[in-house]
């Protein structure tokens, strides 16, 4: 038996919400590594500061931490802009998901409707057949 509309649909909108759901999974795990990237960037800077601000630090010491503090900063710098733009790409795939899952839940929704519809047609039928039956039977009398 060939599948109807609605169950096509059905199996197009769980492709749909799979396919979603996996970007969505790609762009937190995005966020999370630019996140961990950013974590370590200023890591390093506190590490490199605590070394040149060292009592046993020389001159020579605080001089390579200054010439690489503007280094530093600009790793800082590009570390946060890329956990902006994964935070933007996640908002905007879970905004995708959000729809995705909505539609799923639409046309799984006209599905049950339809075969609620169907039972009730078909309970109408038996019902019509069982009166016809007793309207035959009690005319007979």
């Amino acid at each position: 038996m060939e599948p109807s509309p609605l169950e096509t649909l059905i199996a197009l909108r769980e492709q749909e919400l799979d396919l979603v759901e996996r970007s969505f999974a790609e762009a937190v795990a995005r966020e999370v590594a630019a996140e961990e990237k950013l974590t370590v960037a200023q890591a390093e800077i506190l590490n490199e500061q605590r070394i040149a601000s060292s009592p046993t630090a020389d001159d020579g010491a605080v001089e390579a931490f200054s010439r690489w503090l503007p280094v530093g900063r600009q790793v800082v710098l590009e570390a946060r802009e890329r956990c902006r733009e994964a935070a933007m790409d996640r908002e905007a795939v879970r905004s995708a998901l959000i729809a995705a899952r909505a539609a799923m839940e639409a046309v799984k929704t006209l599905w049950e409707e339809q075969k609620e519809e169907e039972r009730q047609t078909d309970l109408r039928k038996e019902q019509n057949v069982l009166d016809e039956l007793a309207v035959r039977q009690f005319g007979r009398s």
